[in-house]
């Protein structure tokens, strides 16, 4: 079967979910000359508009009729809480399933979810491809990226060809690794939102900053890109700067001092992250005394936050 792969003759696949993870993984492997034979999913009108940009002649809800005999490769791309029901529903179809793969595209679920259809004969696996992804973004977005995998060896062989086939670099995990796997994602994705986020608040806690007509995002664009650069050709260690990694104790002080007075909530953030920095820089050029003397004073910052929060402990 994983001779086919990528080639116009491959085995032909059908996808359940025709979302933004759908669609794009739908278009990539109509574009890689792979049949894409069903779009299935609970709303008709997506499932049609996929189905045609793929030329899927089979567009439809999630029912027996609508998955081809003849589809070997079973793409779920649905929101995590839903796949195990898909997977019941498909293992109650009559089907070949002993020469079907089943896949589903969740980062942080493991193949085990897919246990009901495995229980009907299919190979599963969960294939991740590790990219943020919208209706309108092009297939070319599945290049140069890692695409997680993890399931049955008779899958995961047809995944790396996958895998490959976009571009792509195909990384096997192990069931117990997947949480961290889809963790870190999460944290260099999800976590750097939430941090510019952080850094829009503090902006805009600055008087002039409205009148400059930018975002507190597009002020410090330039100084993140200029990060990754450095990021995309040294290690961690060396690409720290600031004043964690000099051991500037009175800095750091400062800028704890300006959060407790103007935004306090944010002061555990500022501590973890700079926690963090200190154990960077100690692998770099920071000296273990100037580390434990920030970590310190990190520890006291929050600590004083955390009092101030709880509640005076009432007299008996």
């Amino acid at each position: 079967m994983q001779d086919g792969l990528g080639s116009p003759d491959a085995s032909p696949v059908a996808l359940v979910g025709a979302g933004a993870v759908g669609t794009v993984l739908g278009r990539g492997l109509a574009a890689n000359g792979q049949r894409v034979e069903a779009i299935l999913s609970r709303r008709a009108e997506t499932a049609q508009s996929l189905a045609d940009r793929v030329g899927a002649p089979v567009a439809g809800p999630l029912e027996a009729e609508a998955l081809p005999a003849a589809v070997r490769l079973v793409f779920i791309c649905v929101p995590d809480d839903a796949i195990a029901g898909v997977a019941e529903r498909l293992a109650g179809f009559d089907h070949p399933w002993d020469d079907t793969i089943v896949a589903h595209t969740s980062g942080a679920k493991p193949a085990a979810v897919l246990d009901p259809v495995a229980r009907a004969g299919a190979a599963t696996m969960s294939f991740h491809p590790l990219q943020t992804f919208t209706e309108a973004t092009p297939p070319a977005a599945l290049s140069d990226i890692v695409v997680g995998l993890e399931g049955d060896e008779r899958a995961l062989v047809v995944g790396e060809a996958l895998a490959r086939g976009f571009g792509a670099q195909p990384v096997r995990l192990t069931p117990d690794e997947k949480a961290r796997y889809h963790c870190a994602a999460a944290l260099a994705s999800n976590g750097l939102v939430a941090l510019l986020s952080v850094v829009e608040e503090v902006f805009g806690s600055l008087d002039d900053v409205e009148a400059t007509g930018r975002t507190g995002t597009a002020l410090v664009a330039p100084l993140v890109e200029h990060t990754w650069r450095h990021l995309e050709q040294e290690s961690p260690e060396e690409a720290l700067t600031g004043p964690v990694e000099r051991g500037d104790e009175g800095t750091v002080q400062t800028h704890l001092d300006a959060l407790q007075a103007e935004l306090p909530h944010l002061v555990p953030l500022y501590a973890a992250l700079s926690t963090e920095m200190v154990r960077v820089a100690v692998r770099g050029r920071l000296s273990a005394d100037r580390a434990e003397a920030l970590l310190k004073m990190l520890r006291t910052a929050t600590e004083a936050v955390a009092d101030a929060d709880d509640p005076p402990a009432r007299s008996r």
